[in-house]
């Protein structure tokens, strides 16, 4: 016993790097086999069950590929034609007139998108008017029925005190490209 204390005396610092080794070890173990291998056979068997859908009659690639097609038709139709351009920014002006806002130095930019067929003007645009009103018009943007996204905006207001504000917003609509 006592060459045994002897030992451990001499090499305590090494015998605490090995016990340290030794309890990450099992730690490591213990994770591998209680968390990580459940996740990994749960994650193998979605795979397998994927698979098996692709290839059975659950994941029949014709009849995916056809609703595609459906969807892509059914998108491409709610897509106004680039004639519509005019109507559909009269139609944000005025949600920011219905809203309380008062419109200045409206521009635009046509850029074709490279693929789809569809063609997106950048509109750009000032409103002032209260708070509220702009929170009214954001509102009616976000349930138009038209693809308009909000590309950026700067809201800022002369006093912190006063209730106006000044919106600048960059949008961008798409339209078609070619007349259905």
């Amino acid at each position: 016993m006592k060459f045994f204390l002897e030992i451990v005396t001499a090499r305590l610092k090494s015998i605490i790097a090995l016990g340290t080794l030794l309890l990450l070890i099992v730690a490591l173990a213990l994770y591998a086999l209680f968390w990580q291998a459940p996740r990994t056979e749960a994650l193998h068997l979605r795979r397998v069950e994927q698979q098996r859908l692709l290839t059975s009659g659950g994941g029949d690639i014709s009849r995916i590929y056809a609703q595609g097609n459906a969807d892509l038709a059914t998108f491409t139709s709610l897509v106004p034609p680039r004639k519509s351009f005019a109507r559909v920014v009269g139609e944000i002006l005025e949600m920011a007139h219905n809203s309380g806002l008062a419109v200045s130095g409206v521009t635009y930019k046509p850029d074709p998108v490279p693929s789809g067929g569809l063609v997106d003007y950048v509109v750009s645009f000032s409103v002032i008017g209260k708070y509220a009103g702009v929170k009214s018009f954001f509102a009616d943007i976000q349930r138009s029925k038209e693809m308009v996204v909000v590309d950026q905006f700067s809201l800022g207001g002369a006093k912190s005190t006063e209730e106006i504000v000044d919106l600048k917003l960059s949008l961008t609509v798409y339209l078609q490209a070619v007349p259905r």
